[in-house]
């Protein structure tokens, strides 16, 4: 199975990893700042080194605790939170005050609160934080060591870095962080099923080793596909995984009977996994520990469940939220892509139905008008050798278009306009033999090109307008005038015969063979009939669809 994966570090879709090996880092360096730096700490020195060993060990202890476990790191998220503020408020003040070299290490909360949570978590955090640290310096703002103009400044930069820490939390919930839109670019390419496609491809982005994906119509049975390793197979669920509405997005720990995911305004929500599965469906499918998302189509909704994932953490609440709407919008895609195709198909069909129409099916109108003609002649008693090879000749002729016509559309060309009036004045003779009538093309000058399928469309659209001048009009006479002027052709039908019936005065409507060609290659048709008299004007783009 080909999966769309890039390299798996330790820290990708790891925000609480970063932050715990962030808090890590911290620790350590104020310990071994303040240790290296024997004027610091500036006030209670044995508590500041005390408190700082204290923090070092229970960060150590911590990112130990939480490296793999996505539920205790959500659990302690807001513990950890708050201790890293008062810890760096402590800190700060003990070293220096208002001067202190570690007043940067307040970025550390303010970032862990806009990764973690939303706008409103990093604002309450840089609040407090500024809180904090006005209240600090109005504690230490009586000793000899304490500058006002640089308190002032820093306390300026604190408001201006959580006004920019503020913005990103508030953005970074509604961009895509995860996933990629070339990682789904060439799913839609491929034939394969798209259940199974949107599937792999939702598996490969995430790392999971075993997946399913079920959709279907609301209040109604889900098709699902099931992918384990290299094994895919098919099933139907007759029941919906979840009792109830739920997040769309959810990370699971069936083993444990926990659940956890995020509410819109950030804040995680702790679940019991059996008030939330319909444990039945879920353990025939297989699940065990993963995370499960909500798909929504066009038409039908469903759900997207990844399992055996080797770094499952919090941040995957917000993966499957994205991966669910990617592989509903992979599905739509494709359901897009079918319609397309069937809708070519079906423009093919009635192409090719017009094609027998006006060809095939108006030549064998002609050929039995010109039987008819024979067995007049031949009731006279005269010879009708003569028509009869005529007609033999018009056959043949006739078959060697309709090899021609196959043979152009198959070419991918453009003719001169000289080639095309030359063919449609061959195509012009023929058919005034097969309808015993005058027919002459006559066409203006000009270095033009014409599409090949527009030249097709050209002889059929002549055939039809010949063979409704004379079956229906009775006409024994008719001009085609050929002319490209601004990228657009015009063609001129002319004809003496008893022109098209009106009612009650109104203009006479198109002919629907003729005029269903022309809306198909987006050009117009205009007509003027009379008694005596029939005149229809086509205007085709040379670009258009036709070509």
């Amino acid at each position: 199975m080909q999966q769309l994966t890039a390299p798996h570090s330790l820290f990708r879709y790891q925000s609480g990893r970063v932050i715990a090996l962030g808090r890590v880092i911290l620790g350590i360096l104020f310990l071994l700042a303040v240790w290296l730096d024997r004027s610091e700490p500036v006030v209670a020195v044995n508590s500041t080194y005390a408190l700082l060993i204290i923090y070092a060990l229970l960060a150590l202890t911590i990112a130990a605790a939480t490296w793999s476990n996505w539920w205790l790191d959500a659990r302690l998220a807001i513990i950890t939170h708050g201790i890293d503020m008062a810890v760096f408020t402590a800190i700060v003040f003990s070293t220096n005050g208002s001067t202190s070299p570690f007043f940067l290490f307040f970025v550390l909360p303010l970032l862990s609160a806009a990764i973690r949570w939303n706008w409103r978590e990093t604002a309450l955090t840089a609040t407090a934080l500024i809180i904090l640290y006005f209240c600090a310096g109005l504690l230490v703002a009586g000793t000899s060591g304490f500058e006002i103009e640089r308190f002032v400044v820093r306390s300026g930069h604190l408001m201006i870095l959580s006004l920019l820490l503020i913005w990103f939390g508030f953005h970074q919930r509604s961009t895509g962080l995860f996933v990629r839109p070339e990682d789904f670019e060439s799913a839609v390419e491929t034939h394969q099923n798209p259940l199974a496609r949107a599937l792999a491809v939702a598996m490969g982005v995430a790392g999971a080793k075993a997946g399913a994906l079920l959709v279907g119509a609301a209040g109604e049975a889900s098709d699902g596909i099931k992918i384990t390793g290299d094994e895919q197979r098919s099933f139907t669920a007759d029941r919906p995984l979840f009792r109830g509405a739920t997040s769309t997005s959810v990370v699971y720990d069936l083993a444990h009977d926990r659940a956890l995911t995020r509410l819109p305004e950030g804040q995680f929500r702790f679940i019991v996994a059996s008030d939330l599965f319909d444990m039945d469906e879920v353990r025939r499918l297989g699940l065990k520990q993963g995370v499960i998302a909500e798909v929504r189509t066009g038409t039908q909704q469903g759900w997207l469940a990844l399992w055996d994932i080797p770094n499952l953490s919090t941040d995957f609440i917000e993966l499957g939220r994205e991966l669910g709407q990617a592989a509903g919008a992979l599905l739509d895609r494709h359901a897009l892509f079918e319609a397309i195709e069937a809708g070519a198909a079906v423009r093919a069909r009635l192409s090719l139905a017009r094609d027998v129409h006006d060809s095939i099916v108006q030549f064998l109108a002609g050929a039995a008008f010109r039987v008819e003609a024979i067995k007049r002649v031949a009731r006279s008693g005269a010879r009708v050798s003569e028509e009869l090879d005529e007609l033999k000749r018009l056959l043949v002729d006739e078959q060697s278009e309709i090899r021609g016509f196959v043979l152009a559309l198959r070419q991918h060309r453009d003719l001169d306009l000289a080639e095309a009036v030359a063919e449609l004045r061959d195509l012009a003779e023929r058919l005034g033999q097969q309808w015993s009538v005058d027919c002459s093309v006559t066409a203006e000058p000009s270095r033009a090109s014409i599409p090949i399928r527009l030249q097709l469309d050209l002889q059929q659209l002549l055939r039809e307008a010949i063979a409704n001048a004379v079956r229906h009009g009775g006409a024994n006479r008719i001009e085609v005038g050929l002319a490209v002027e601004h990228n657009r052709l015009k063609l001129r039908v002319d004809d003496n015969g008893s022109g098209f019936p009106t009612k009650n005065g109104d203009s006479p409507t198109e002919p629907w063979s003729l005029k269903e060609r022309v809306d198909r290659a987006n050009g117009s048709i205009r007509l003027v009939s009379k008694r005596g008299s029939t005149n229809i004007l086509i205007t085709l783009p040379l670009a258009g669809a036709a070509a």
